[in-house]
């Protein structure tokens, strides 16, 4: 916290109260504008222990005379009172069910050519999971059954890919003789 009386009162607009805060160890700060202080309290530069007053008057009140927020509970009101609040290290993040079993087996039916879709919703849904896995959204147990879709998928994909090229160009050979 800085004290700038002559800088303060020069940029001031003329109907803005202005302000003193005491801190705990007796250093008085002001007279400042209530913006400033307002932005001391959201850093958390003003806690329930100063004191302030209005520049003029006499008596000091406590700080949370004017802020309310700064009366609650550290653990409440500490530092910005819009901070967001923090998770607790004991409490557990959910993550979403692996679908391992659902990508192999996919991927083992679009491998026996029955619909070369299955291959790629393998491919898909294995690629998917491993991401969630990495960022640990998704539960990692399953990991060995999406490595073994994620490839089964890949390598039906690619092959039925390439099937149909080569039909495709067998097709125009034919058509070209």
């Amino acid at each position: 916290m800085r004290s700038e009386p002559q800088a303060a009162n020069s940029t001031l607009p003329e109907d803005e109260p202005l302000f003193l805060v005491r801190i705990p160890e007796g250093q008085i700060f002001g007279p400042v504008p209530r913006s400033q202080v307002d932005q001391w309290v959201t850093e958390g530069r003003i806690d329930a222990k100063c004191e302030m007053r209005l520049a003029g008057t006499n008596p000091w009140e406590k700080s949370a005379h004017y802020y309310p927020i700064l009366a609650l509970p550290e653990e409440v009101g500490a530092g910005d009172p819009f901070h967001k609040a923090r998770k607790r290290r004991n409490q557990a993040v959910y993550q979403f069910p692996h679908r391992g079993a659902a990508s192999l087996l996919f991927a083992v039916i679009g491998l026996m050519g029955a619909c070369p879709i299955f291959s790629v919703a393998a491919w898909a849904m294995a690629y998917a999971d491993l991401e969630g896995i990495e960022q640990q959204r998704v539960d990692p147990t399953g990991r060995t059954m999406l490595v073994w879709a994620h490839n089964l998928g890949m390598i039906g994909s690619i092959a039925y890919g390439v099937i149909f090229l080569a039909f495709l160009m067998v097709a125009m050979f034919t058509l070209l003789l």
